[in-house]
């Protein structure tokens, strides 16, 4: 078999134990996608510019910039908007102590 072959078997098998949860995770690192789309994850929330920022942390102009494509969000941003638009309420528990009215 090829040296191509055998890589590509070899990372069959990988992809398939990283699928079952029997990778050792800790080999692997992470990829954030380079594009977030800031204005669904909001939309998603139901929520608007103001009310976003304010509960996330965010500065409303930031948030108003990156919805329209003039910035993009850089990375512990990408990562956090990321979290919030997949475990919401485990974010807003976390932030609960620091909120202001």
């Amino acid at each position: 078999m090829s040296t191509a072959g055998k890589r590509i078997i070899q990372s069959a098998k990988e992809a398939l134990a990283f699928a079952k949860g029997e990778a050792n995770i800790s080999e692997y690192g992470i990829h954030i996608p380079e594009e977030i789309n800031v204005r669904k994850i909001r939309k998603k929330l139901r929520m608007s510019q103001k009310a976003f920022a304010k509960q996330f942390g965010f500065n409303k102009r930031t948030l108003q910039d990156w919805e329209q494509g003039r910035y993009t969000p850089t990375g512990a941003a990408r990562a956090f908007l990321i979290v919030i638009g997949k475990e919401t309420q485990a974010v807003k528990r976390a932030l609960a102590e620091y909120t202001v009215s």
